[in-house]
């Protein structure tokens, strides 16, 4: 067992708004010390299965789990351990019955300016396996508190992520676990919530810069 730095949610060129490739990613993750992963673009795993097959590839130091963040009809939910690209579009229950071989996490869930699934939590928390308390890109404060509380009041594991679009949002937050580095030892720890969560509001500079992306790629 070691202790992991862990950034759960980071999106490559393959998000309509985002512009990094596999090699930028990797290289931006390792030189802030973190050691495992996962690529979570809109609507696809493309991304992740292209990092992680380079990774692999040039025996980098870090592991990368294939991940993919969907729009349902009642907000984003992310999808990791499953390679197959989930359908947006679906309801929130048909997309949990889809990727339920995954490990299912409920992305920014009360940020009021994002898709986040808020109050639907309620009735599917049961088949959430983690919410991420913290999202660097949140840009109110009280939204990633009221994540963290619910998380601890319902006792579900709550973790943090990045949402980086841009290599210098890489590790901007970031949660810590003591496990192997397997992905079974990783969600079984997860699971177990002995968690340590990091992190920082990058503020609004990254959502300008990828919302001009999204305008013109």
């Amino acid at each position: 067992m070691e202790r992991l730095k862990l950034d759960f949610h980071i999106h490559s060129y393959h998000s309509h708004d985002g512009t990094m490739k596999p090699e930028q990613i990797l290289e931006a993750a390792i030189s802030k010390n973190i050691d495992v992963i996962s690529i979570t673009d809109h609507n696809s795993t493309k991304g992740g299965i292209e990092s992680r097959d380079y990774a692999e590839k040039k025996d980098l130091p870090i592991r990368v789990l294939v991940g993919q963040e969907i729009k349902t009809l009642s907000g984003e939910i992310i999808v990791i351990n499953i390679e197959e690209t989930i359908p947006d579009g679906m309801s929130l229950e048909a997309t949990l019955e889809y990727g339920k071989k995954g490990f299912i996490i409920s992305p920014h869930p009360f940020d009021k300016f994002r898709k986040g699934i808020g109050n639907e939590l309620d009735r599917v928390k049961d088949r959430i396996d983690a919410i991420e308390v913290f999202n660097s890109r949140t840009l109110i404060s009280s939204h990633n508190n009221l994540a963290d509380t619910y998380a601890k009041i319902n006792k579900i594991p709550g973790v943090a992520g990045s949402d980086a679009h841009l290599s210098e949002e890489i590790g901007s937050s970031y949660f810590t676990i003591k496990s192997k580095k397997t992905k079974n030892s990783i969600f079984k720890s997860i699971k177990e919530e002995k968690i340590s969560i990091y992190g920082r509001q990058t503020g609004l500079k990254p959502h300008i810069k990828t919302g001009l992306t999204s305008l013109f790629k």
